[in-house]
């Protein structure tokens, strides 16, 4: 039994890790959430990428069920890339119902990601 990418990025992400989109399954997994999605636009070959990855992966554990969090490699999807208007790497990109909200370009640490992010969270009880 195949189960449909959308449900495995959705379980993947509710466990808080970042997931991986791609131009097929970006959409779907865009506007299927209720929470604000943050999305890590980077590449293999940059060093500031890489130093920040661990650090949006825990962001995305300390926000589990208040965002959702995605990575997209603009080298392998230069299509989405292109349609955000990408041009620094890492960038950082905020989506509400599918419209940008927020934009950072550069790395962030995990706290710097945090606060950033603190006036677009959904609020908890």
């Amino acid at each position: 039994m195949t189960i449909p990418a959308g449900i495995v990025a959705r379980k993947r992400s509710l466990g808080g890790g970042p997931v991986s989109l791609s131009a097929d399954t970006f959409d779907k997994y865009v506007g299927a959430s209720n929470l604000p999605v943050v999305i890590d636009f980077w590449a293999r070959w940059c060093s500031l990428s890489k130093a920040m990855a661990p650090h949006f992966a825990t962001g995305a554990r300390k926000l589990a069920g208040r965002a959702m969090f995605a990575k997209v490699e603009t080298d392998q999807e230069a299509s989405l890339a292109a349609r955000y208007g990408i041009e620094c790497i890492p960038a950082l990109v905020v989506l509400r119902n599918g419209q940008e909200i927020e934009r950072h370009c550069g790395a962030m640490t995990a706290g710097q990601l945090v606060l950033w992010l603190q006036p677009h969270l959904r609020k908890t009880t």
